[in-house]
């Protein structure tokens, strides 16, 4: 009996869920995309979304450009090598010269 019971409550349910549906539908709209293709078919030629610059066209930077153009982390990453570079070579004189006297 109790099986009997489960089962209408979960149709009655389900029957309840469908025929709120075309209702919740309504509510909502068209979907997104529908709307943006609506929009577009109805929209006239915009010509300047279709103009592409030639290739060589002067380009005003915000600012100068990074050495070699590289990024600023590959800059830092070379300063550093150099300076423990130069830091060895400090230290190879330095030995160099203790060992001369």
């Amino acid at each position: 009996m109790k099986l009997s019971s489960f089962w209408t409550a979960v149709s009655s349910i389900g029957v309840v869920a469908l025929a709120s549906t075309p209702a919740l539908a309504d509510k909502l709209g068209d979907h997104p995309a529908v709307v943006v293709q609506r929009l577009h078919a109805t929209s006239g030629y915009d010509y300047a979304s279709k103009f592409y610059p030639h290739p060589a066209w002067l380009h005003l930077l915000a600012e100068q450009p990074h050495r070699m153009n590289h990024h600023p982390a590959v800059t830092l990453a070379r300063q550093q090598a150099e300076a423990r570079a130069k830091a060895v070579d400090d230290a190879r004189a330095l030995l160099a010269s203790v060992e001369r006297r």
